[in-house]
C-alpha cells in the first residue's frame, strides 16, 4: 500500500536536510503503522517542518511569553473550546498570556503531564499554525513541496497528521486531475473556529467546508482528549463529504496528540483495510 504522510507540528529536524528527515520519518511511521496491525507499506513523508521556521531562526522556542499577539490569540481560540478562568481584578497587560497560564495548569493537572513538555506543545501548536496561515511564501512553499510529492509518489492513501492536515486539505483542493482514493485526518484543527476553519483555502462556504476535490474518500480520526482536535466531532459536523469520523484512545497524557500513537491504534489499521479494500 502506497501511503503519503504529512506530518504535524513539532518535526523540525535541525541537524537533517529535508530529503534525509523525509527519510528518516518515514522509515519511523512504516514501523509504527506495521505495530498497529499495518504491515508491507510505502510510506513516504512530505517533510515541510523547515519551511516555517523564521528566517536566521533555528530551534523551536517553548514558552508563552514568548508568543506574539496574533500567536497568543490561536491559543485563545483554542482554549475558548475548554472551560476558561474568569480574568483576575487587577491584570491589564499581559492578561492574555496570563489566562492561557492558568488555564494550561489546569490542563497539565487533568493530563497529569509535564508541565514543560505541554507548554512546548501549545506553543509549538500557536506557531507554526501561525505561520503556516499567515499571508506570506510559507504556505506556498509548504504547498508547492506536498504537492510534488503527491505527484511523484502517487499514493493510494494521504494520512495526514495534525497541522498536516491543514496542508493536506489545501493541496488535495489544488492537485489538479491526480486522484488519492482515502484521504485519513488524524487529530485534525481544521474545525477549529477562527484560528483554522475560517482561514482555509478554499474558504468554507456558507459556514461549511467540503471534501477536497482529489480525494475520493475522507474519513477522521481523532482522540476526545487531543487538543488539537477542537471541538469533539467538528470535522463531520462542518465539512461536506466525511464519510467516517471516528473516536479513539491513543493516550491519557501528553502523547494524546502524538503521532506514533495514532499510527499504531487499531482503528487507523481498520480504515486502511477497509479502504484497501473499496480502491
Amino acid at each position: 500500500m502506497k501511503i503519503l504522510g504529512i506530518h504535524g507540528i513539532g518535526n523540525l529536524r535541525v541537524d537533517e536536510d529535508p530529503g534525509t528527515a523525509a527519510g528518516h520519518m518515514s522509515a519511523l511511521w512504516e514501523k509504527h503503522l506495521a505495530a498497529g496491525g499495518t504491515p508491507d507499506t510505502d510510506v513516504r513523508v512530505a517533510y515541510y517542518a523547515d519551511l516555517l521556521q523564521d528566517s536566521g531562526h533555528q530551534g523551536e522556542d517553548g514558552r508563552l511569553e514568548e508568543l506574539a499577539d496574533s500567536e497568543e490569540a490561536i491559543l485563545a481560540d483554542m482554549f475558548a473550546l475548554l472551560e476558561s478562568p474568569a480574568a483576575p481584578a487587577g491584570v491589564a497587560q499581559g492578561w492574555l498570556t496570563y489566562l492561557l497560564r492558568s488555564q494550561l495548569q489546569d490542563i497539565v493537572a487533568s493530563k497529569a503531564c509535564s508541565p514543560g513538555l505541554m507548554e512546548w506543545f501549545v506553543v509549538r501548536f500557536a506557531k507554526e499554525v501561525h505561520r503556516y496561515l499567515e499571508p506570506g511564501p510559507a504556505r506556498q512553499s509548504v504547498q508547492k513541496r506536498v504537492r510534488e510529492a503527491l505527484i511523484t509518489h502517487q499514493p493510494q492513501v494521504v494520512i495526514a497528521h495534525s497541522l498536516g492536515s491543514v496542508v493536506a486539505y489545501e493541496a488535495l483542493h489544488d492537485a489538479g486531475d491526480l486522484e488519492v482514493p482515502l484521504l485519513i485526518t488524524l487529530g485534525s484543527p481544521l474545525a477549529l473556529p477562527k484560528a483554522v476553519f475560517h482561514r482555509l483555502t478554499p474558504r468554507p462556504e456558507r459556514g461549511r467546508g467540503r471534501r477536497p476535490k482529489a480525494a475520493l474518500r475522507w474519513a477522521n480520526l481523532a482522540d476526545p482528549g487531543d487538543l488539537v482536535a477542537l471541538p469533539v466531532r467538528g470535522i463531520s459536523a462542518l465539512f461536506d463529504g466525511v464519510e467516517t469520523d471516528r473516536h479513539c484512545s491513543v493516550h491519557q497524557t501528553y502523547r494524546f496528540h502524538h503521532v506514533e500513537q495514532y499510527l499504531k491504534t487499531p482503528k487507523l489499521a481498520a480504515l486502511l483495510a477497509d479502504g484497501t479494500q473499496q480502491a
